[in-house]
């Protein structure tokens, strides 16, 4: 259970588990309560039929339709939910004495200890597993949520290396810096956009920027900053933003360097989408990002909230040979291969579902 299927890493990666687990011979139901059908195809191309329960937008109405959803089903043996809101629904209703397993999903390292985070975790002691996507979320969880330590397992993200493949590319006059993510705080676009104005400043002249994702919900205004500091700073020229696409792989193929200037993450799946396409990596150093890539091996980090830092080291991978370039994404197609095996993930679940 997932509140939509948009186009988000964690619909993604939910899509994905459901497909893998159907292949696997357990019978699923994929399901969701608000309507965005980005990813419904894809589940469908899976064998899996998504499930969307047309709800109204409050918590009591989420919560009676899951209900109303699963006895009318005939009840599961186990509701995997991802994100908070399913999670808390999940919990809520084993609170209420349904009977199911669940597992409830992590999907990004938690910043602060906030009221809703003690009501959050304080519902998950009714899971049977919390499962994050990152161990810094497990590190977070079991220091200061204790009672949840003995059932917080990591389960990092799949990606699919058949799918996400590096091809030949042509080359270039400019270099192309890619990144794909919502336009959303959490996302540090404002600094980004400064650090690609430092640049210009600079006389870089020969990196052009592309960024794909759609704008978050609920986060007009900051969009509309976004907007108005692409104007403010000139950068028209050097930068333009897409809506997300289902042909993102080819995005991925065609760049050069690949970039997420995130403020934190979970486990950030367009990272190792990228290094699966065999692409470089400059990032920030947050979270998990630097257990997945390999500093001066395969990626530049930077310090998220330092402008001038993300500025030099984006400048200085895009002033690379074209051999480094092509060395570093050979190494990230190598971790690629070896750490986000599609098996691993799905195993790790039925594990917890055989126990």
């Amino acid at each position: 259970m997932i509140d939509n299927l948009g186009s988000g890493g964690a619909e993604r990666q939910m899509v994905g588990l459901a497909v893998l687990l159907k292949k696997r011979g357990y019978t699923v139901d994929l399901v969701a309560y608000h309507v965005n059908d980005f990813y419904v195809q894809t589940a469908r191309d899976g064998g899996v039929d998504p499930i969307v329960l047309l709800v109204k937008d409050n918590p009591l109405s989420k919560l009676m339709a899951v209900r109303r959803h699963i006895k009318k089903s005939g009840g599961y043996d186990w509701l995997i939910s991802y994100k908070t809101g399913p999670g808390i629904i999940g919990c809520i209703l084993r609170v209420f004495g349904m009977k199911l397993n669940l597992i409830v999903s992590e999907r990004n390292t938690s910043q602060s200890i906030g009221r809703m985070e003690k009501i959050r975790f304080f519902l998950f002691r009714k899971a049977d597993y919390v499962v994050p996507n990152s161990q810094s979320q497990v590190d977070f969880i079991q220091k200061n949520f204790p009672k949840l330590k003995n059932k917080t397992l990591a389960i990092t993200n799949f990606t699919d290396t058949d799918f996400f493949k590096p091809c030949e590319t042509k080359s270039n006059k400019c270099i192309n810096v890619l990144t794909t993510a919502r336009i959303a705080k959490q996302k540090n676009v404002l600094r980004f956009l400064e650090a690609i104005a430092v640049l210009k400043e600079k006389g870089v002249n020969n990196v052009l920027f592309d960024w794909y994702g759609d704008e978050k919900q609920g986060e007009e205004s900051y969009v509309q900053k976004v907007y108005r500091k692409v104007e403010e700073l000139k950068l028209a020229d050097i930068i333009q933003f897409h809506p997300a696409t289902k042909k993102i792989v080819e995005q991925y193929q065609h760049c050069d360097v690949f970039c997420l200037p995130s403020n934190y993450e979970g486990f950030p799946n367009v990272i190792c989408e990228a290094m699966s396409c065999g692409k470089p990596i400059v990032c920030s150093r947050v979270c998990d990002n630097p257990y997945i890539v390999k500093e001066g091996v395969n990626a530049l980090l930077f310090d998220n909230s330092d402008v001038n830092d993300m500025a030099d080291k984006i400048q200085q991978i895009c002033s690379m040979s074209t051999e480094t370039l092509n060395r570093w994404g050979h190494v990230s197609r190598e971790i690629a291969e070896n750490l986000f095996s599609m098996d691993a993930f799905v195993d790790k679940y039925i594990k917890l579902i055989e126990s």
